[in-house]
Protein backbone atom coordinates (compact mmCIF):
# COMPACT_ATOMS: atom_id res chain seq x y z
CA UNK A 1 0.00 0.00 0.00
CA UNK A 2 2.98 2.34 0.99
CA UNK A 3 4.56 1.15 -2.13
CA UNK A 4 1.64 2.43 -4.47
CA UNK A 5 1.13 5.77 -2.95
CA UNK A 6 4.90 6.13 -3.03
CA UNK A 7 4.07 5.77 -6.96
CA UNK A 8 1.57 7.50 -7.19
CA UNK A 9 2.85 10.27 -5.33
CA UNK A 10 5.89 9.81 -7.79
CA UNK A 11 3.70 10.38 -11.19
CA UNK A 12 1.91 13.10 -9.53
CA UNK A 13 5.67 15.07 -9.10
CA UNK A 14 6.38 14.14 -12.08
CA UNK A 15 3.38 15.34 -13.78
CA UNK A 16 3.42 18.55 -11.85
CA UNK A 17 6.98 19.47 -12.98
CA UNK A 18 6.11 19.49 -16.47
CA UNK A 19 3.11 21.74 -15.99
CA UNK A 20 5.55 24.96 -16.27
CA UNK A 21 6.60 24.06 -18.93
CA UNK A 22 3.63 23.05 -21.08
CA UNK A 23 2.69 26.84 -19.72
CA UNK A 24 6.63 28.90 -21.53
CA UNK A 25 4.99 27.92 -24.82
CA UNK A 26 3.15 30.58 -26.72
CA UNK A 27 -0.10 29.35 -27.68
CA UNK A 28 -2.66 31.61 -29.99
CA UNK A 29 -5.90 31.90 -28.46
CA UNK A 30 -7.19 34.54 -30.51
CA UNK A 31 -10.83 34.00 -32.32
CA UNK A 32 -11.04 35.30 -35.76
CA UNK A 33 -13.26 36.05 -37.97
CA UNK A 34 -13.80 35.84 -42.11
CA UNK A 35 -16.73 36.36 -44.55
CA UNK A 36 -16.56 32.96 -46.04
CA UNK A 37 -18.31 34.23 -49.17
CA UNK A 38 -16.24 36.98 -49.82
CA UNK A 39 -12.95 35.80 -49.97
CA UNK A 40 -14.23 32.58 -51.73
CA UNK A 41 -15.46 35.42 -54.28
CA UNK A 42 -12.23 37.56 -54.30
CA UNK A 43 -10.13 33.66 -55.21
CA UNK A 44 -8.85 33.85 -58.92
CA UNK A 45 -10.98 30.63 -60.09
CA UNK A 46 -14.50 32.22 -58.84
CA UNK A 47 -15.48 33.63 -62.45
CA UNK A 48 -15.54 30.46 -64.02
CA UNK A 49 -18.04 29.08 -61.14
CA UNK A 50 -20.08 31.90 -61.42
CA UNK A 51 -20.03 31.89 -64.84
CA UNK A 52 -21.55 28.71 -64.43
CA UNK A 53 -23.74 30.11 -62.04
CA UNK A 54 -25.13 32.58 -64.46
CA UNK A 55 -25.95 29.42 -66.85
CA UNK A 56 -27.90 27.90 -64.70
CA UNK A 57 -29.40 31.02 -63.95
CA UNK A 58 -30.55 31.44 -66.72
CA UNK A 59 -31.67 28.10 -67.43
CA UNK A 60 -34.24 28.69 -64.22
CA UNK A 61 -35.52 31.69 -64.41
CA UNK A 62 -38.13 31.37 -66.67
CA UNK A 63 -39.45 28.51 -64.61
CA UNK A 64 -39.14 30.52 -61.44
CA UNK A 65 -41.35 33.08 -63.14
CA UNK A 66 -43.91 30.88 -63.70
CA UNK A 67 -44.27 29.16 -60.45
CA UNK A 68 -44.29 32.08 -58.20
CA UNK A 69 -48.21 32.82 -59.13
CA UNK A 70 -48.98 29.46 -58.73
CA UNK A 71 -47.17 29.12 -55.08
CA UNK A 72 -49.26 32.32 -54.34
CA UNK A 73 -52.38 30.61 -55.67
CA UNK A 74 -51.66 27.20 -53.61
CA UNK A 75 -51.01 29.48 -50.80
CA UNK A 76 -54.42 31.20 -51.07
CA UNK A 77 -55.86 28.36 -51.30
CA UNK A 78 -57.35 29.61 -54.78
CA UNK A 79 -55.23 27.26 -56.92
CA UNK A 80 -57.28 24.37 -59.24
CA UNK A 81 -56.55 20.85 -59.70
CA UNK A 82 -54.75 21.80 -62.90
CA UNK A 83 -52.78 24.47 -61.31
CA UNK A 84 -51.33 22.56 -58.85
CA UNK A 85 -50.83 19.69 -61.42
CA UNK A 86 -48.86 21.94 -63.35
CA UNK A 87 -46.90 23.63 -59.88
CA UNK A 88 -45.30 20.00 -59.67
CA UNK A 89 -44.41 19.74 -63.26
CA UNK A 90 -42.47 22.69 -62.54
CA UNK A 91 -40.85 21.93 -59.27
CA UNK A 92 -39.42 18.57 -60.91
CA UNK A 93 -38.10 20.54 -64.10
CA UNK A 94 -36.54 23.06 -61.45
CA UNK A 95 -35.43 19.79 -59.31
CA UNK A 96 -33.65 18.30 -62.95
CA UNK A 97 -32.27 21.88 -63.90
CA UNK A 98 -30.19 21.97 -60.27
CA UNK A 99 -29.27 18.39 -60.68
CA UNK A 100 -27.88 19.32 -63.92
CA UNK A 101 -25.94 22.54 -63.05
CA UNK A 102 -25.38 21.90 -59.20
CA UNK A 103 -22.40 19.02 -59.80
CA UNK A 104 -20.63 21.07 -62.20
CA UNK A 105 -20.71 24.32 -59.96
CA UNK A 106 -19.66 21.89 -57.06
CA UNK A 107 -16.92 20.78 -58.71
CA UNK A 108 -15.63 23.83 -59.61
CA UNK A 109 -16.18 25.47 -55.86
CA UNK A 110 -14.69 22.41 -53.97
CA UNK A 111 -10.92 23.29 -55.18
CA UNK A 112 -11.57 26.71 -54.57
CA UNK A 113 -12.56 26.58 -51.27
CA UNK A 114 -9.49 24.00 -50.21
CA UNK A 115 -7.31 26.56 -51.51
CA UNK A 116 -9.18 29.33 -49.19
CA UNK A 117 -9.37 26.82 -46.55
CA UNK A 118 -5.73 26.83 -46.76
CA UNK A 119 -5.10 30.51 -46.97
CA UNK A 120 -7.11 31.40 -44.11
CA UNK A 121 -5.01 28.83 -42.13
CA UNK A 122 -1.64 30.21 -42.86
CA UNK A 123 -3.44 33.98 -42.42
CA UNK A 124 -4.59 33.22 -39.14
CA UNK A 125 -0.96 31.41 -37.92
CA UNK A 126 0.90 33.88 -38.94
CA UNK A 127 -1.34 36.59 -37.20
CA UNK A 128 -1.72 34.64 -34.00
CA UNK A 129 -5.42 33.43 -34.24
CA UNK A 130 -6.17 29.59 -33.07
CA UNK A 131 -9.95 29.33 -34.04
CA UNK A 132 -11.60 31.41 -37.22
CA UNK A 133 -15.10 31.25 -37.82
CA UNK A 134 -17.40 31.86 -40.69
CA UNK A 135 -18.71 36.15 -39.55
CA UNK A 136 -22.17 35.24 -41.07
CA UNK A 137 -22.78 32.17 -39.34
CA UNK A 138 -21.36 33.00 -35.88
CA UNK A 139 -23.71 36.25 -36.56
CA UNK A 140 -26.63 34.54 -37.94
CA UNK A 141 -26.87 31.44 -35.21
CA UNK A 142 -26.18 34.21 -32.00
CA UNK A 143 -23.04 32.00 -31.46
CA UNK A 144 -21.20 35.38 -31.30
CA UNK A 145 -23.02 38.97 -30.41
CA UNK A 146 -20.07 41.21 -30.48
CA UNK A 147 -16.47 40.60 -32.43
CA UNK A 148 -13.57 43.55 -32.52
CA UNK A 149 -13.44 44.58 -35.81
CA UNK A 150 -9.53 44.07 -35.26
CA UNK A 151 -10.49 40.34 -35.25
CA UNK A 152 -11.99 40.13 -39.11
CA UNK A 153 -9.41 38.86 -40.94
CA UNK A 154 -11.32 38.95 -44.39
CA UNK A 155 -9.14 41.47 -45.79
CA UNK A 156 -6.27 39.91 -44.86
CA UNK A 157 -7.18 36.62 -46.62
CA UNK A 158 -8.52 38.77 -49.76
CA UNK A 159 -5.00 39.94 -50.10
CA UNK A 160 -3.36 36.58 -49.81
CA UNK A 161 -5.28 35.36 -52.52
CA UNK A 162 -5.03 38.51 -54.94
CA UNK A 163 -1.01 37.46 -54.28
CA UNK A 164 -1.39 34.14 -55.46
CA UNK A 165 -3.10 35.39 -58.39
CA UNK A 166 0.09 37.07 -59.86
CA UNK A 167 2.06 33.93 -58.81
Amino acid sequence: MKRAFAVLLALSLLALSGLPLAQNKAVPNRVGFVDAETVVQAHPGYPAVAEIQKKRDAEMKPLIEKIKPLEAKIAAGEATAKERQDYQVLLEAIKKVQAKWNPKIQAKLEPLIKEVDRVVARVAKENGFAVVMNRRVAASSNLVVYADPSTDLTQAVVEALKKLQKQ
